[in-house]
């Protein structure tokens, strides 16, 4: 089927996607739980394709083993910042990014869901790249938005997973590339007030549970958001998202919770990059952001915990070859970290405390890792940075 044709059907229903093994139950009263996992920037750059090299085939898994466990039981969504232009093209990392197509396989096997596709990068290598994008991720069993048919502009991706319906979607502040931002019957979603408020009113139709914004936005390495994001920001939270989620500044940036009459809603400005190459202190760290759900019988979802797992990517020359990794960097959880020198987990957990204080996150993990922002138990404890940088 034509990836085009398969996306709008996907987007004028509902996509069930598996619950086996999410972290979904409902209790003796009937109230559900589920987690959804929001990551930042995905991004290959040259020398992660020389890292990925395996003879004559790619393999992206090892950069990602070490956080693994941090998807377990949830639905999973990050932001794509590349295309899989196919083998003709010269594989490349900044700025015409293609990368493998092997990478599909890798963010599938690593848990993730959806994909966000609205960004600077999307069209750097054309529409025919973008096209064959969505077709790589069909085919890998990963959904995405962010790019919509002209006859149903700004349409949102609909899933129900752990129990609930969760509504997306995908704006990009623009493109790098000078490239129309409209090509047959497809068009990039672009960030204006119209176009949030329309695509946020035809989510609701749908009557999801959770209604998420994902905006790629702000300015790079930038560790405040502007004022053109706190905005936009609010523009999402007044039309009906639950949940502000925004990518392309490659830094972290505030995590804010405030009160909304739907319960509490989170916007998280930046969650930097869950994997680059990009080496400037603090480009290297990032932040993994849960949401866990509770939905009573008769009543309406409410957001009751936000957490966060931070990240460190480690690169570094093993037995003459380059060895790039994505790292936890936080004190708690399931993880192995066999292998990793000494000095590169002491990295790591600095580079974790500064993303914690910075955040404004407790201080001590859960058995999965993730440190609590805040929870519905002290629904009046907001966040509060402790340090001005990550």
């Amino acid at each position: 089927m034509n990836c085009l044709v398969k996306k709008l059907i996907l987007s004028l229903c509902i996509v069930v996607l598996s619950s086996a093994g999410a972290l979904y139950a409902a209790d003796e009263e009937g109230t559900i739980r589920a987690r959804a996992v929001f990551v930042g920037e995905i991004m290959i750059h040259d020398q992660q394709l020389q890292a990925a090299r395996n003879g004559g085939s790619w393999d992206f898994n090892p950069q990602f083993r070490r956080v693994r466990p941090l998807f377990w039981h949830s639905l999973s969504i990050g932001s794509l910042e590349t295309v899989f232009a196919g083998e003709e093209h010269e594989f490349a990392g900044y700025p015409e990014f293609n990368t493998p197509d092997e990478l599909a396989a890798a963010l599938a096997d690593l848990g993730i869901n959806i994909v966000m596709l609205a960004n600077n990068h999307i069209l750097g290598r054309g529409w025919d790249a973008a096209l064959r994008t969505t077709k790589v991720l069909d085919e890998a069993g990963i959904f995405w938005t962010g790019l919509t048919s002209q006859d149903d502009p700004d349409e949102p991706l609909v899933v129900e997973y752990g129990g609930l319906r969760w509504a997306f979607v995908n704006f990009t502040n623009g493109s790098d590339i000078k490239t129309p931002a409209r090509y047959g019957d497809l068009r990039l979603n672009i960030i204006s007030d119209e176009a949030i408020v329309s695509g946020l009113a035809r989510a609701l139709t749908y009557e999801p549970d959770i209604t998420v914004a994902f905006l790629h936005w702000g300015l790079e390495y930038q560790y405040s958001p502007s004022k053109s994001q706190s905005n936009t920001a609010a523009l999402c939270l007044g039309n009906g998202a639950d949940l502000v989620i925004g990518s392309h500044p490659h830094v972290l940036q505030p995590i804010v919770v405030t009160r909304s009459y739907r319960g509490h809603s989170a916007v998280a400005y930046s969650l930097g990059s869950l994997l680059s190459f990009q080496r400037t202190e603090p480009r290297e760290r990032g932040a993994i952001m849960a949401v866990d759900v509770e939905k009573k019988p008769e009543g309406r979802a409410l957001v009751s915990r936000i957490s966060v797992a931070p990240t460190w990517v480690s690169a570094r020359n093993e037995g003459g070859r380059l060895k790039v990794e994505t790292v936890y960097a936080g004190s708690g959880g399931p993880f192995n970290h066999a292998g990793l020198p000494a000095e590169e987990l002491a990295s790591a957990r600095e580079a974790g405390r500064a993303v914690l204080d910075f955040l404004g996150a407790r201080t001590e993990p859960d058995p999965d890792g993730f440190y609590t922002l805040w929870d519905a138990a002290s629904p009046d404890v907001i966040p509060q940075q402790r340090r001005e940088t990550p």
